[in-house]
């Protein structure tokens, strides 16, 4: 139990290292807002984590959702990021509260950290790159596979993610009041066009799995 729990936590931490849309989101979130809400969007992504490796460990992701199932999620996670992307890009106004904590309320937390849940799981590709990932594990034989053990494995991962993201936030606030505002404006306004390009990407690997060869 406990070399799948420190498997997880590595695996965990290193998998959020690279950019992707939660990365972005969350750092988005505590330059415009506070630690709070930018931690809770990575709480919902770290819950998702979880969710996630236990759904393809235990088996049920093979699941036999029909073709037509399958590309409505698709087109659903694509246009979710695409328009949140497109709505950082336009927008000129923006208030950046770099010297005042912003206040946020219990609901307005619960509703960041149900966005990070959505912003996760409108990747199309998510179960894919797990399934690959949980047999890359498997093929290390480095516990027995049991039901303890993938329990334990995924908790290490979601935990390894919330750290990194933790450590990320951290890094960000200590040096924020450090950076012009103009900065954060760009930083914002680029982080939907980012958004926006990895939306167009995902539509891209989408019509080339269902367009004939």
């Amino acid at each position: 139990m406990l070399i799948a729990l420190s498997v997880g936590l590595i695996i965990g931490f290193l998998s959020c290292i690279p950019i992707g849309p939660v990365n972005v989101w969350v750092v988005n979130t505590m330059i415009k807002r506070d630690f709070n809400s930018a931690f809770a969007i990575a709480l919902g992504g770290c819950l998702m984590d979880f969710i996630y490796f236990m759904v393809v460990l235990t088996g049920l992701s093979f699941f036999n959702f029909s073709s037509k199932v399958v590309l409505f999620f698709k087109i659903a996670g694509v246009a979710f990021l695409f328009l949140f992307g497109l709505k950082e890009l336009i927008i000129t106004t923006r208030k950046f509260n770099l010297n005042e904590q912003t206040e946020t309320n219990k609901t307005t937390l619960i509703g960041f950290f149900i966005l990070g849940v959505m912003i996760y799981s409108s990747n199309p590709a998510l179960i894919v790159s797990m399934s690959g990932l949980a047999a890359a594990i498997k093929s290390w034989n480095l516990f027995e596979y049991n039901l303890i053990n993938y329990l334990s494995l995924s908790i290490g991962i979601s935990v390894g993610s919330a750290v990194w993201f933790y450590l990320l936030l951290n890094i960000v606030k200590k040096y924020e009041n450090k950076i012009p505002e103009r900065i954060y404006v760009n930083f914002s306004r680029g982080s939907g066009a980012l958004i926006v390009i990895i939306s167009l990407y995902m539509a891209f690997k989408a019509y080339k799995e269902i367009s004939p060869s």
